[in-house]
């Protein structure tokens, strides 16, 4: 009986996964799957207040440096399930670089922090 009651469920699990669609919210793209990455990519933006707080060797800098190059995965991840977060990407894929190169301080990191916060400012719904 309980065989029978565990491959109902499997059955009905993978039915509802295979038909449920590209779209749906069961697999993980789409339109609202990428809203939700971009949200979160910049919610985690939020908290990193500038690009020169980085490499400040205490824990809160390394907080922001997590924060600022972790974000940069669900930006990349919504543009590709919507095109409407390719400028976001690439301002993401701006502040890797500056991350990975140590070009942290100054007007361009300014500019690209700035850039990256304006983009989160106008998400699209």
């Amino acid at each position: 009986m309980a065989a029978a009651v565990v491959a109902a469920g499997a059955g009905i699990g993978i039915g509802w996964l295979v038909w449920a669609g590209p779209d749906s919210a069961a697999s993980g793209t789409g339109v609202d799957s990428a809203a939700a990455d971009a949200a979160a990519a910049c919610q985690a933006w939020e908290r990193v207040p500038a690009l020169s707080k980085v490499y400040s060797d205490d824990d809160t800098s390394r907080a922001y440096f997590a924060r600022a190059g972790g974000a940069a995965a669900p930006a990349q991840s919504a543009a590709q399930l919507d095109h409407r977060y390719e400028a976001l990407d690439k301002a993401f894929q701006d502040i890797t670089r500056r991350l990975q190169t140590f070009d942290v301080k100054g007007a361009g990191a300014g500019a690209a922090h700035d850039k990256v916060s304006a983009l989160c400012a106008d998400l699209p719904g």
